[in-house]
């Protein structure tokens, strides 16, 4: 049996594991959003929090389908039999990846640096974290109600054997999360350099009301 067949190549279950990790991705985005809906500033640590808890699976589904690219572009029989990635999210891979790398990078960024090369994550952070929301919300509307049936049959016991890797996939994500569990809980004796961010934009904020008034 050659590289190239199903049984070996296994797309289903990529396309399995990529939908139960884009659910944890989407859940965990949801509460990143509160907190900035309900004001970051007022809870920055869960913030800081989550966003950490996210960089093990976000970086889970990027592999996932960066896999199912290359497999598609090398010709792997099974990946192409499948069809190709939609027009619309090819194009828009490469930018979602890019916001994705700047988001995380700055956001970790902003609790390690000073002076200057702070000021140019706290620049980056807003727009990529508004881009990034955006791509998602264009992801969850074109694949949601495919990935919450691609996740639920490996879930199933049912449909849960029928293709092979399951327990892998289980491991995968469940080691993801774990893992964003741990850097963030790792980060809580470290996150008042976070918090001191707040503490600067509410200062910012006075002193330009200061100069507002009078002037």
């Amino acid at each position: 049996m050659d590289e190239g067949t199903p049984e070996r190549s296994n797309p289903v279950g990529n396309e399995r594991l990529t939908a139960g990790v884009g659910i944890v991705v989407l859940v965990l985005t949801v509460v990143e959003l509160g907190t900035i809906l309900f004001g970051v500033h007022r809870f920055m640590s869960l913030h800081v929090f989550v966003g950490f808890v996210l960089i093990p699976p976000v970086l889970l589904k990027l592999g996932s389908t960066g896999w199912r690219f290359a497999r598609y572009y090398t010709g792997s029989r099974a990946y192409t039999l499948r069809g190709p990635p939609r027009i619309a999210m090819r194009l828009l891979a490469p930018l979602l990846v890019a916001a994705t790398v700047v988001l995380l990078a700055s956001g970790v960024a902003m609790g390690s640096l000073h002076g200057h090369f702070l000021t140019v994550a706290r620049r980056l952070h807003g727009p990529a974290s508004v881009v990034w929301i955006v791509l998602v919300g264009v992801h969850v509307l074109v694949y949601l109600k495919r990935a919450l049936i691609s996740s639920s049959e490996d879930v199933a016991s049912s449909s849960r054997a029928s293709v092979r890797g399951a327990s892998a996939r289980a491991y995968l994500l469940a080691t993801a999360v774990a893992s964003g569990v741990v850097m963030g809980i790792a980060t809580v004796p470290a996150q008042h350099h976070w918090v001191i961010l707040r503490r600067h934009h509410h200062h910012h904020d006075s002193q330009q009301r200061f100069r507002v008034r009078r002037s």
